[in-house]
């Protein structure tokens, strides 16, 4: 039985919060290499990409081969970040009326927080990345009058097609919706059959919706996870650099910290832990309860800009 009065006890059953089977977001998961770095460790990638193009030499009639050298690619550090959760609180009260269960993590209080915790910062890491690739230049793709949906998707494809292919199409709400209703938006104007879920299946797209909205601080707006007149198609099999174009790496906690706090030594990325044990979190009415907030150190890279494609606000 776990003692809901104790920091450390509390602390360890709230652990670390990553689903091993899901340890990013959809989104994320779909674009990104997932890479962990040990603790202290420094992480690069390269920067260089080959896209000239690609040469081939035969032998003359006495043998001689001419070849083209190439330079060294340069690798380029990739700065590792933390981010911290709010502090979130939790009342004794509320710990109170599940200590018959306090055993069955997720229906506590305490579980409900750590997945409140655990989302914002999921959001806040798909909300980085998608904020970088629009920031990535000569990438954009911009519609005009004529375009609608349906030609703005081919748009995107044969700008990325040459550097990779089998797509992700990330979408805000309204570029999402006006997917699904397409051919019934269109149907009296159609003069020939034009079905844009064939589409999407003839050029091999998964359509993944971004969902959510984030705020950086408290006196920050929410901001949407990507835009809702926005979408981002990614190739996820790169010809320039292999794999997925972009990149989430995660750092482990340092051992000796996550060591106090009864973590695994040698696993832990994420933490998420109470603060100071039982206090008072409301000097004006002595309310006691437990902080609770959650933190850790990663990257995002883009480490082929030429798979990606994104779009312009688009008017549907």
């Amino acid at each position: 039985m776990i003692n809901p009065y104790s920091a450390i006890d509390i602390a360890k059953a709230i652990g670390q919060p990553i689903d091993a089977a899901l340890p990013v977001p959809v989104g994320m998961a779909a674009i990104c290499e997932l890479e962990t770095a040990d603790y202290g460790d420094d992480v690069y990638y390269f920067s260089a990409y080959d896209t000239n193009t690609d040469i081939i030499y035969t032998a003359g009639d006495n043998g001689e081969v001419t070849s083209n050298r190439k330079s060294p690619s340069g690798a380029t550090a990739l700065p590792l970040v933390g981010i911290q959760s709010d502090l979130a609180y939790v009342t004794l009260e509320e710990m109170q009326h599940v200590t018959s269960s306090v055993t069955n993590k997720d229906l506590t209080a305490l579980g409900r927080k750590k997945a409140a915790i655990t989302r914002s910062m999921d959001k806040q890491n798909m909300k980085e990345l998608c904020d970088l690739i629009l920031g990535l230049s000569g990438q954009e793709v911009t519609s005009v009058t004529a375009d609608d949906l349906y030609t703005m998707i081919i748009k995107l494809v044969q700008k990325v097609e040459d550097y990779a292919d089998n797509y992700i199409l990330l979408c805000g709400s309204t570029i999402y919706n006006a997917i699904q209703t397409f051919e019934h938006d269109n149907v009296t104007t159609f003069e020939y059959r034009l079905g844009i879920q064939e589409l999407l299946t003839n050029l091999h797209i998964k359509v993944i919706k971004m969902v959510g909205s984030v705020a950086l601080d408290t006196t920050s707006a929410n901001a949407a996870v990507l835009a809702a007149t926005k979408c981002i198609l990614v190739g996820i099999n790169s010809s320039l650099v292999g794999g997925k174009p972009c990149l989430f790496v995660r750092r482990k906690i340092n051992p000796e910290i996550a060591k106090q706090l009864g973590f695994p030594i040698d696993s832990a990325e994420r933490l998420l832990t109470t603060i100071g044990g039982l206090s008072i979190i409301n000097n004006s009415k002595n309310i006691l309860g437990y902080g609770v907030i959650g933190y850790e150190s990663r990257a995002i890279a883009v480490t082929n800009p030429y798979a990606i494609a994104w779009s312009d606000d688009m008017a549907l």
